[in-house]
């Protein structure tokens, strides 16, 4: 059995004798790194114009639905027959449920578009940044 050191400064002695695995390339690791956080940045903006997208058409949709209803509004205070009215108020119920079912498609696209893009970026570097690692690894530890 090997004698512990008996002072700090033999501690480089101790530590010679033993072989430890050689590691990855370090240099290749940083710069997996640093291709991760600009495909990271890269996610996050194309999630962020994706929000925006959403939100100017929300507001859009928003406008628009004011728009109806004040129309509809008018063009009911002009029908005094009361059959009419309820023949007119159902008919603005159904194509004011139809746009809004529209509406709620075309957000749903947008937001999965946004995301998706998001995330297929984020996938592919997470694939590459694999081979990039384990190709560090592997050029470290050959033997030369």
């Amino acid at each position: 059995m090997s004698e512990l050191p008996q002072t700090p400064t033999d501690f480089t002695k101790f530590f010679s004798s033993f072989s430890f695995p050689a590691g990855p390339e370090m240099t290749a690791l940083m710069e997996t790194q640093k291709r991760n956080l600009a495909a990271l940045a890269a996610a996050n903006k194309l999630l962020f114009e994706g929000a925006q997208a959403i939100t100017q058409r929300q507001m859009e949709v928003m406008r628009r639905q004011m728009t109806d209803v004040a129309e509809a509004t008018r063009s009911l205070t002009t029908v005094t027959d009361p059959k009419e009215r309820t023949v007119r108020q159902t008919e603005m119920v159904k194509t004011a449920y139809e746009k809004s079912v529209a509406d709620l498609r075309e957000i749903e696209d947008l937001l999965r578009k946004s995301s998706g893009e998001a995330l297929d970026l984020i996938h592919g570097r997470f694939l590459e940044a694999m081979d990039e690692v384990k190709g560090a690894v592997e050029r470290k530890t050959k033997p030369e």
